[in-house]
């Protein structure tokens, strides 16, 4: 087994043994090792961390992935960095706690615009990391699905983008990782996410004082911390602050705008009634709205884009969910018109309910829009879901009659770089998210279709 053995120094203690922190040389961007030879990645932050605020020492033993396991599997006292929960890794280790969220989706090779049938179809060839609970997800829930099994993510993720292999199974944040850095960032899309999991630390089977030890350390990390950890690495491997004067700056250019907006203001409305300043503001109004719904239309939702631009922070990212009600024809012609509008009108009464920080749109017939600042790729991911399942379950009553419909939902996530979002137009972000709900209809509706680009300025037949 070829493992790097690598210990900090920093938290070394003569009171405590050395934990021994076991864990995958390559899995980016948890844990992996640079050209300098020293471990980086969300998880190992995460264990450095564990040792600062516990007072203790730790060594990294990182691996190959399958070795890693193997490593475990010998007992004693040593602990999994993070891995998910499965049949076969239950015989041999206890799981301490929840540390990060995780999801794993299937991609497949962009081929301009066309969309794959049946990618998980039997005797198809999906790429895999050996060992990976990828592969056991596959065996246990698509087991006619022919695997090609890579011992590294490296080589997985070279063979997909040398032409080896047309799809492959891995973590959302890995993907990224590999194609935001080789530079091909729409050379696969997720065709479908498979799972959302936690990543759980563990320690080898019947170890129940390491089992206590562990949990109660990690119970001593500040939530602000592990916040600061998972904002590091979320979509990125890089970490930028603030420079101590652009907060100042930002402050004293809205001053300076808002006073000068105010002069001009009051010069130009100096001698108007109150009535036609109600009247001026009643026709914007008019204007920026959809008429049968009461929500943004879409030049509403393209002022509102404008205005969110600028404000959105280093944390933030602009999130796009584009929501098509599956079938709606079908609707109008069984119960007529104006029952399908009844059905419109309470979709987007729910849909102002349930967006708390954005803006939410009807761009045309059944067709609607939200528009909102996200923290990852995770968040807007649970938002899509949460919508589509709300809708599925909800019964609308009309006139004795019981209507149920369904959406199918493209969501997009820019990028996080300033200067890009400066340069954001509001069309790429829908169209590429048509593209995606699209997907999702051809994929049998009723179904969410996400992806995270660095760019959506892009021809919708390569995204």
């Amino acid at each position: 087994m070829s493992t790097f053995a690598w210990a900090d120094d920093a938290y070394l203690s003569e009171e405590k043994d050395i934990l021994v922190i076991a864990h995958s040389s390559e899995w980016k961007p948890y844990s992996y090792i640079p050209g300098n030879g020293q471990p980086k990645g969300l998880l190992i932050d995460f264990w450095q961390a564990y040792a600062k605020y516990n007072h203790t020492s730790i060594q990294f033993m990182l691996a190959d992935w399958s070795d890693s396991l193997a490593y475990m599997k010998e007992g004693g006292d040593r602990i999994h960095a993070g891995l998910l929960k499965s049949a076969e890794r239950e015989a041999y280790l206890d799981y301490v706690a929840p540390i990060f969220n995780t999801n794993g989706s299937l991609y497949v090779e962009n081929q301009s615009g066309q969309v794959s049938k049946d990618p998980l179809a039997a005797g198809k060839v999906v790429g895999v990391v050996d060992g990976s609970y990828e592969s056991w997800f596959l065996a246990e829930h698509y087991p006619d699905v022919e695997q090609r099994r890579f011992r590294r993510n490296e080589t997985l993720f070279s063979a997909a983008l040398d032409g080896e292999i047309s799809a492959l199974v891995a973590d959302t944040q890995t993907a990224n990782f590999y194609f935001l850095t080789q530079g091909k960032p729409l050379a696969f899309v997720a065709e479908q996410i498979l799972y959302t999991r936690p990543i759980y630390a563990a320690v080898p089977k019947g170890n129940q004082a390491l089992l206590k030890e562990v949990r109660e350390g990690i119970d001593n990390i500040p939530a602000a911390e592990l916040l600061r950890i998972k904002q590091k690495w979320v979509n990125t491997e890089r970490v930028e602050a603030y420079p101590a004067w652009l907060i100042p700056s930002i402050v004293l250019v809205m001053l300076l705008g808002a006073v000068t907006y105010i002069f001009i203001l009051k010069r130009m409305v100096y001698k108007r009634t109150v009535a036609l300043r109600r009247a001026n503001a009643r026709l914007r109004e008019f204007a920026n709205t959809d008429p049968l719904t009461q929500l943004l239309n879409r030049r509403g939702l393209e002022t509102y884009f404008t205005r969110l631009k600028p404000k959105l922070s280093r944390q933030q990212e602009m999130g796009l969910i584009l929501i098509d009600l599956d079938h709606f024809k079908q609707v109008n012609d069984t119960y007529g018109h104006m029952q399908g509008d009844k059905v419109l009108v309470h979709l987007a009464s729910y849909l102002k309910r349930f967006v708390k920080k954005g803006a939410a749109a009807r761009l045309g017939g059944e067709e609607f829009c939200i528009l909102c600042p996200t923290q990852d790729l995770d968040a807007l991911i649970e938002m899509a879901n949460h919508i589509r399942c709300d809708i599925a379950e909800t019964v609308f009553e009309f006139g004795g009659a019981d209507i149920r419909v369904t959406v199918s939902i493209g969501a997009i996530v820019s990028s996080d770089v300033v200067e890009e979002i400066k340069q954001l137009e509001l069309d790429a972000l829908i169209h590429a998210a048509d593209l995606l709900m699209y997907r999702a209809k051809d994929s049998g509706r009723n179904q969410v279709m996400l992806a995270s680009s660095q760019s959506v300025n892009t021809p919708i037949a390569e995204i």
